[in-house]
């Protein structure tokens, strides 16, 4: 009969008791910095990621010639990942998977004809540090208890901290702390103390899944347990800052000279800022075109025109009131360079 009520109490306070703590799972492989290559139609880059954990979330950042930008939308559920970035206007998405500590995959642009491939490769030194065992069993997991009022299903945190794993056991009411936490050779096992009984979880660890039993540390009756791993959760997309203030920066008449293999082209850029949205239009020798997919953030600007049966997509950085950049036919192999200066 003691027995029976010791369970029926654990079971109790296990589901009634306490407000869960979300975490992270999975993602321990993926943490630190990676070089990223990867394949465009101007040419291979070279980017460095640095991907790491806060709180609840996956975050990160890409860090190249133009500065830092923030990663947003990771998403990693073991082995692959998903990122998404904006750059010159546009927002892109890297879908890859990790094999043998290296990823390889493919990336496009969000509403755009533009994509590719790319890989990854760790830094050297770029591994975050983390005791033996520890990467393979931190995370968060759901755990299920076979108890005689059924199955007993919670929230198991493992965190590493330091050279120790420390942790909670949890439900949507609260959580209470893990005690004596071991993890060797794939076995798992650790203490809870539930109104004065400590009761012992062990199991073996097998890629998402460990599996084991539980029972009262000073004897008695238990049941099985098991817990597969949770998968992280990604960051959310992170808000654009309006544009209208930078916009009016860029806005006004620029003459522009496009330097091809043909020659170069000189022309007016003209953009305007209306409603708080940007326009413009180029006025060349053969008449006025008007650009598409205008883009002006963090003094980068990017637009497509339509010239000569073809496509162009132009990209550029505003410095000591100066545009420089490049442009490149979006269908085709031409490419050149291209500069402007306010029109007096």
């Amino acid at each position: 009969m003691r027995k029976k009520l010791s369970l029926a109490v654990l079971s109790l306070l296990l589901a009634c008791g306490f407000a869960a703590e979300p975490g992270l799972a999975g993602i321990e492989s993926i943490l630190g910095k990676w070089l990223i290559k990867a394949e465009t139609p101007n040419g291979p880059i070279e980017v460095d990621f640095e991907m790491r954990q806060e709180g609840n979330q996956l975050v990160g950042t890409a860090a190249m010639m133009q500065g830092t930008i923030p990663l947003s939308a990771i998403k990693y559920e073991e082995p692959n990942l998903t990122v998404e970035l904006s750059l010159g206007g546009s927002n892109y998405r890297l879908l890859g998977t990790l094999k043998d500590g290296k990823f390889t995959g493919t990336w496009e642009q969000v509403g755009g004809d533009m994509k590719g491939t790319w890989s990854a490769e760790r830094k050297a030194g770029g591994a975050l540090a983390a005791p033996a065992g520890a990467a393979g069993i931190a995370g968060t997991w759901n755990s299920i208890s076979a108890t005689p009022n059924g199955d007993l299903a919670l929230t198991l945190e493992l965190r590493q901290e330091g050279d120790k794993i420390n942790g909670t056991l949890s439900s949507d009411r609260g959580s209470v702390p893990i005690q004596a936490v071991s993890y060797k050779e794939n076995k798992l096992q650790f203490d809870v103390d539930l109104g004065g009984t400590v009761y012992r979880v062990e199991g073996i660890h097998k890629e998402n899944k460990v599996e084991g039993k539980w029972y009262p540390a000073a004897g008695g009756e238990g049941g099985s347990w098991n817990a597969t791993r949770k998968a992280a959760t990604p960051a959310p997309p992170e808000t654009p800052a309006p544009a209208v203030a930078a916009s009016s920066v860029i806005e006004g008449t620029w003459n522009t000279v496009a330097v091809s293999p043909d020659g170069n082209l000189s022309f007016q850029s003209v953009f305007k800022l209306v409603g708080g949205a940007l326009s413009g239009q180029l006025v060349t020798p053969d008449g006025t075109i008007p650009v598409q997919k205008l883009s002006f953030s963090d003094n980068r600007l990017s637009f497509e025109v339509d010239y000569m049966g073809g496509t162009y997509r132009i990209e550029g950085v505003l410095a000591n009131g100066k545009l420089t950049g490049r442009w490149s036919a979006v269908s085709g192999s031409e490419t050149g360079t291209w500069s402007a200066e306010r029109k007096p």
